[in-house]
């Protein structure tokens, strides 16, 4: 009798536990980076202040989009994936009760 057929999907159960750690450190440096410009710019005097309050926002936006893009990988590609892989365990399991009938 053959072994049994087995998807294993603890590389994506870690990866998505892993992606979510990296998301919340990514927001935790984005509210870090928008307090110390903040501060920055309050207590700014002189030129250059809007010319760098125009960049530092425009980089914030992109900033944004990547973390958008994060989201999403997460929750729905990583959690397609996932249970794709899940539905393939029960078809699994029928074969391994009844090799012989094929999934």
């Amino acid at each position: 009798m053959a072994g049994f057929v087995s998807a294993d999907i603890e590389k994506f159960v870690q990866f998505e536990t892993q992606a979510q750690e990296a998301i919340n450190e990514f927001d935790s440096i984005k509210d870090k980076f928008d307090d110390i410009n903040s501060t920055l710019l309050r207590k700014w005097k002189g030129e250059g202040k809007d010319a760098y309050k125009q960049e530092s926002d425009h980089i914030m936006e992109n900033v944004g989009g990547i973390k958008t893009i994060l989201d999403t990988i997460c929750d729905s590609v990583i959690k397609d994936v996932k249970e794709a892989y899940l539905n393939l365990d029960e078809e699994l399991k029928a074969f391994n009760e009844n090799p012989s009938e094929g999934a």
